[in-house]
């Protein structure tokens, strides 16, 4: 029976995920903030297949500490679904650069911790796979939401670069954009309930090769460019790659 390793599993989109996993009948390991309300996660509590573990992705010392614990136990997906949300937009000249530091730790910056803890557990499982939910908002010429815009934009560099270091021991890493997905129920604006996203990128996670490492999907499976790549040399560039 494959697993994964889902993070912000006790609402929207990560509960969504658990729901999925768990009706194809794949083993869950679902992580929350030790201040989650796990109500709703508990309601779907299976002895068998669902477990919960505690992490918050804001302290680093909490991932490494949940890798330890499940040493030993091969991740055939590991799912980085946690954000950092509900981040206010600014007008230039009033950037709330304590925002802006805590947005790039958890949206960039954790993801990247996150798979380098549980890197070894993923290449020992038969899908090796890593998935990042990431946001087409990184990649939009608006204005606004910098502190968010600019950390989903550095998620998928780093998406990039779990795929490159990673690639010699077969795992793959992507990202996607899950669509406009009605997280609120206050407003239920969105044009994709968290079920219908999670169904439509469980498809995408659950069918990836390799070849599909460091490749940014929108919900329908088609692609977007995860970075700008330049390969051409030039004669002002380096001489050397930096490594």
């Amino acid at each position: 029976m494959p697993n994964v390793l889902i993070t912000g599993s006790n609402r929207g989109l990560g509960l969504a995920f658990v729901r999925t996993a768990l009706a194809e009948g794949w083993q869950v390991l679902a992580t929350v903030r030790p201040t989650a309300d796990v109500t709703a996660l508990r309601a779907l509590a299976d002895e068998d297949r669902l477990s919960i573990h505690t992490m918050d992705l804001m302290d680093f010392d909490t991932i490494d500490r949940l890798a330890e614990t499940l040493k030993g136990t091969p991740i055939d997906v590991l799912l980085s679904n946690g954000a950092i949300t509900g981040i206010k937009n600014t007008a230039f000249g009033e950037t709330d650069y304590a925002v802006w530091a805590d947005s790039m730790r958890g949206n960039a910056m954790a993801p990247m911790k996150l798979a380098e803890a549980m890197a070894d557990h993923v290449a020992a499982s038969a899908l090796k796979t890593m998935f990042f939910i990431s946001s087409r908002i990184g990649a939009k010429p608006n204005f606004g939401y910098v502190s968010y815009r600019s950390a989903k934009s550095a998620l998928s560099q780093v998406v990039l670069q779990v795929a490159l270091g990673l690639k010699d021991r077969g795992v793959i890493a992507s990202c996607a954009h899950p669509g406009w997905v009605a997280t609120n129920p206050a407003t239920g604006a969105g044009a994709l309930s968290p079920d219908e996203s999670a169904q439509m990128l469980w498809q995408i996670i659950t069918t990836l090769t390799l070849e599909d490492s460091g490749k940014f999907f929108d919900p329908d499976g088609t692609t977007l460019p995860i970075v700008t790549q330049q390969h051409e040399a030039k004669p002002y560039g380096m001489t050397q790659p930096i490594r």
